[in-house]
């Protein structure tokens, strides 16, 4: 015996689809126009130092950046940063969450072996000074400040929100599956009316 799915409901489902695939759409150009793209500009942009200088940024209170860097050190943990704002006092930094830019968009990045390893937020306009060196003295590396992937905060999802997801973890994932499901979910639907369509003009 073979069970047909009442039209209407079918035809619910079809819209919701579209809708859903076009949800996906805007959020990927959102995200890679007001997001990716920036970043990538700003990493190209920005001149990178060896470990152990100093690099000086003029920011905006309350712009937040990324330090980005390569090498031995970067990739082993070892390396340390300061960061001092305009008034000599230390600014606090953040880590990337479990899931960022660089487990899904390292292919994006203009400097081949820059990962991001933490953010810090301007608490008033001017000129702050960024040093990192490995803590163990050994190895090489060179590091850059650019603009920030991590995000601030987080965003509670799931049916009661409980589950919390860093903001950059979201953005990382949306650049890379919004798109593709904006065009499979059309296809899947359009694929699937053709063949009900033929099963319904079965005799």
């Amino acid at each position: 015996m073979t069970r047909t799915l009442d039209p209407d409901r079918l035809r619910s489902r079809h819209r919701m689809a579209f809708v859903a695939a076009a949800v996906c759409a805007v959020a990927a150009v959102s995200i890679w126009t007001l997001w990716v793209l920036p970043i990538v500009r700003s990493i190209d942009a920005a001149e990178d130092v060896p470990l152990g200088a100093t690099t000086v940024v003029d920011l905006e209170e309350g712009e937040r950046v990324g330090i980005w860097a390569s090498g031995i050190s970067a990739s082993l943990g070892t390396m340390d940063c300061r960061v001092l704002g305009p008034d000599g006092e230390e600014r606090p930094q953040r880590g990337p969450g479990a899931v960022n830019w660089d487990d899904v968009l390292w292919w994006m990045t203009p400097r081949p072996g820059f990962v991001q390893s933490s953010q810090f937020t301007a608490a008033a306009p001017g000129a702050h000074r960024v040093t990192c060196r490995d803590s163990l003295d050994m190895y090489d590396g060179r590091f850059l400040v650019a603009g920030d992937s991590i995000g601030q905060g987080s965003i509670g999802l799931g049916r009661t929100g409980g589950a919390d997801f860093a903001q950059g973890t979201l953005l990382a994932m949306g650049a890379v599956m919004c798109p593709p499901l904006a065009v499979l979910l059309p296809l899947v639907t359009l694929v699937t009316r053709l063949i009900t369509r033929r099963r319904a003009g079965r005799p």
